[in-house]
């Protein structure tokens, strides 16, 4: 995964997506991948069918069509050098049609913004967001409206942040990473939160479990993944999704990659718990990585 060749990029024309798109257009140009900017005309709900004539339902689905084929040819910059398409897609929710042009066009990473509304990020069309998370069967980086896509110098990230738990799922993750933090010339850190655990990583159980029992534990982990970096390693005592939050910003990451699954069966140990709240907290672009296999 340490590199890109087709990035799909969706836009739903808001201030987020605009400042997300800095990140896409960025990290394009570093892979020298082919970006396309891709927004989904969401259908008109069937109950107008009720209320209106199907000759006023095409009408304003052509006016819709109209406005964004003019929004995109607008979010191209002059110069741009590397290859961009445009592309729209109908669908009757946002995050379904993300996914299935994605797989059509065999796309390796998806690129959206995030609103940092209250609540769970609204990523695209608010509820959508997590279905997104769900559907996307590639990478998918969602960056929060607020973050500055100019910052970190040349590249596109400079230092990046690896969560694991010490499961399997999270090895392959951690491996994926350090492809991109070498890729990028970045610093990898990774974090293990005592609140990642379960007597299934350890001997012993988790309320006595000790810092340098853990600092043990994840210099094994890391030594087993064979990184072709040199990773800094951070334990934290802080309930996971805190814990990440808090270390990104202590150590100045500039993205946090994390497994879409952790612990088989666990409660929705990543998606369902700690990669939505690590999205509501932290300022920081997440990748979050579909399950392997």
């Amino acid at each position: 995964m340490q590199d890109f060749k087709r990035i799909v990029f969706a836009t739903d024309f808001s201030e987020a997506s605009k400042q997300a798109l800095d990140f896409a257009l960025r990290i394009a140009r570093h892979h020298q991948a082919e970006l396309h900017i891709l927004h989904v005309k969401v259908a008109p709900h069937p109950g107008y069918m009720t209320f209106g004539s199907p000759e006023l339902v095409a009408e304003i689905a052509s006016a819709q069509d109209m406005y964004a084929d003019e929004l995109l040819e607008e979010l191209v910059p002059e110069g741009y050098g590397a290859r961009v398409v445009l592309a729209t897609e109908r669908n009757i929710g946002a995050a379904q049609g993300i996914s299935d042009y994605a797989d059509r066009q065999g796309s390796d990473l998806i690129i959206v913004g995030s609103h940092g509304y209250s609540g769970f990020e609204k990523v695209i069309l608010g509820s959508e967001a997590l279905k997104l998370l769900r559907l996307a069967n590639v990478p998918l980086l969602i960056v929060k409206s607020g973050i500055d896509g100019e910052q970190g110098g040349t590249i596109p990230f400079s230092r990046l942040l690896a969560p694991v738990d010490l499961s399997p799922a999270s090895q392959a993750m951690l491996r994926q990473a350090d492809a991109l933090a070498e890729r990028y010339g970045a610093e990898l850190v990774v974090m293990h939160s005592l609140d990642m655990v379960t007597p299934t990583h350890y001997s012993f159980m988790q309320s006595i479990v000790k810092l340098p029992q853990a600092r043990q534990e994840l210099g094994g982990f890391v030594a087993e993944a064979a990184l072709r970096t040199k990773p800094k390693e951070v334990i934290t005592e802080a309930p996971a999704a805190q814990g990440i939050a808090d270390t990104a910003t202590n150590m100045g990451a500039d993205l946090i990659v994390i497994s879409r699954t952790g612990l088989s069966g666990w409660r929705r140990f990543w998606v369902g718990s700690v990669t939505e709240r690590v999205l509501n907290i932290t300022s920081c672009p997440v990748l979050v990585l579909p399950t392997a296999g």
